[in-house]
């Protein structure tokens, strides 16, 4: 089985959270974030994600679940660990070479083109009432199970 890790973060600040529109690769509005590197842990993947993107350093990133994308067809697993961040030092960049970066209203999200499954990973940054997020997913016919795991 391939395992593919990543971080996200939801950077949220006076009713906004900061989105990227991604038009490299899984277009569509989503959190910041992104691959795991060697030699680094969770925490400087998310941190450094963030300033790569959006030139900020975030300050004390609080965990908040794990997102886990299974591909039975391929054997693939993509696992996501998500973070919410409140404070941040710097001037945020408005685009990076994945995309335009911008302050959504947190009572917007929903309108936006979100990229392909967000609107399934949204609780588990804002709600917080679930630790976890399994999703099955596959070529041919997308989503196929989406299971919340209260934490």
């Amino acid at each position: 089985m391939k395992i593919e890790l990543t971080t996200m973060c939801a950077v949220i600040n006076q009713g906004k959270v900061l989105m990227i529109n991604r038009t490299r690769s899984w277009k569509g509005w989503a959190f910041l974030g992104g691959h795991l590197e060697n030699g680094e842990s969770l925490e400087e993947c998310v941190k450094r994600e963030l300033f790569e993107e959006a030139g900020i350093n975030i300050l004390e990133p609080s965990f908040v679940g794990i997102t886990h994308i299974y591909n039975p067809e391929i054997l693939k697993r993509h696992i996501i660990f998500n973070y919410v961040a409140t404070e941040y030092e710097g001037n945020v960049n408005e685009f990076c070479e994945e995309g335009n970066i911008s302050w959504i209203d947190l009572d917007k999200i929903k309108e936006q083109e979100l990229a392909e499954g967000m609107e399934y990973r949204i609780p588990l940054f804002l709600q917080r009432e679930y630790s976890e997020l399994y999703i099955e997913w596959k070529e041919e016919c997308g989503y196929t199970k989406v299971e919340y795991i209260k934490g």
